[in-house]
């Protein structure tokens, strides 16, 4: 693959790869300056030990080097592990546009077990809620996703269009389609110091720790967006079966007083500004698979979106399903459910978060 790479690179050649999956067992480096696509998503598969450190994470995918300014396109792909891979970044977006949208993903996936040869099926990884997920439960060791999805860089920017990071909850291929334990530590961390960063039509689902996160950040625009909370959740919570680390900025939920406290973050926003989002699902559904436990009182988890030392934030048509607050604001609940309901969800027109009036 990378020697597939690097000729395209030095003859100006499409990528394009054939339907099937390929296996990735080291970092491969895509050139900037590269066009790259699939055949009904082609599954690009990360797999092995070279992955299998979380203290240690590398990137299965390199898009550019820090400080590199060009235009990469990426379409038509599916990402996916194979086994556990506790320590893979699936991809690392480092290049800065040389225009307009010219550094970008179109209709391009992660999808981290649940299907046939990612060895992270229900043979492995079925439900057992009647069973505390915890000490030496086989499930997290051998139903571990990756460690992230997706890590923009600081120095990067990009354009992302109908791109979806799922976290299996259930099965596809073998039969019955049951639900599955996998578990997959974070979805997207944007860290563009600068931007412009698009998100438009995108989805982050079932991560532990959390689905959106912005770290220093700024200049990023989101469009429709979608999260859900990981479905096991509660049995563990989002501090099992991997660590928080702070120089991943990883939540450690040290603030938490409640037992539904400790949940998959929707969207966290960390020393960051200049964030718009129009329209935005967050939902959850279940406490330890069961949605008869805390759908109907709001109260599957306390909060849903994070507002750490972060200003001129924009949410537009923000709407939560499951929380008992939308917000938390410098550790503080805020935005109750129960003055927001609209009908399947609560909704607020804008929730702006503004240095100036």
């Amino acid at each position: 693959m990378q020697a597939l790479f690097d000729l395209a690179h030095q003859t100006g050649k499409v990528v394009y790869f054939d339907k099937g999956a390929y296996i990735v067992t080291s970092t491969i480096n895509v050139p900037n300056d590269l066009k790259v696509t699939g055949e009904l998503l082609s599954i690009i598969m990360a797999t092995g030990p070279y992955f299998g450190d979380e203290f240690n994470p590398k990137v299965v995918w390199k898009i550019g080097n820090p400080g590199e300014t060009g235009t990469v396109e990426i379409s038509d792909l599916m990402f996916e592990t194979r086994g556990p891979c506790p320590g893979a970044i699936i991809i690392e977006w480092n290049i800065k546009a040389a225009g307009p949208a010219l550094a970008g993903m179109w209709d391009a996936h992660w999808r981290i077990g649940g299907t046939a040869g990612t060895d992270l099926q229900q043979d492995k990884c079925l439900k057992t809620p009647a069973t505390p997920i915890a000490g030496n439960n086989p499930v997290l060791t051998q139903c571990l996703g990756a460690f992230l999805l997706l890590h923009v860089t600081p120095q990067a920017d990009g354009y992302f269009e109908n791109t979806w990071g799922w976290v299996a909850d259930h099965e596809l291929d073998l039969d019955d389609r049951q639900q599955i334990y996998i578990f997959n530590k974070a979805g997207f961390l944007i860290e563009s110091a600068e931007g412009p960063v698009w998100l438009y039509g995108t989805a982050a689902e079932h991560s532990v720790m959390y689905d959106y996160q912005f770290v220093n950040a700024k200049n990023v625009f989101m469009g429709h967006i979608q999260h859900e909370t990981a479905y096991f959740q509660g049995n563990p919570n989002a501090l099992v079966p991997f660590t928080p680390q702070a120089s991943w900025h990883d939540p450690d939920f040290s603030d938490c007083t409640k037992a539904n406290c400790a949940r998959t973050w929707a969207v966290r926003f960390v020393n960051s500004s200049s964030i718009f989002m129009y329209g935005g699902g967050l939902y959850n559904f279940f406490e330890n698979w069961n949605t008869q436990a805390c759908l109907g009182t709001e109260s599957c988890q306390e909060r849903m979106v994070d507002f750490r030392n972060s200003t001129d934030i924009y949410l537009w048509a923000l709407s939560t399903k499951g929380s008992q607050f939308m917000v938390s604001y410098e550790g503080t609940s805020v935005v109750p459910y129960s003055v927001n309901r609209a009908n399947f969800c609560e909704t607020v027109a804008l929730f702006e978060l503004a240095s100036e009036q």
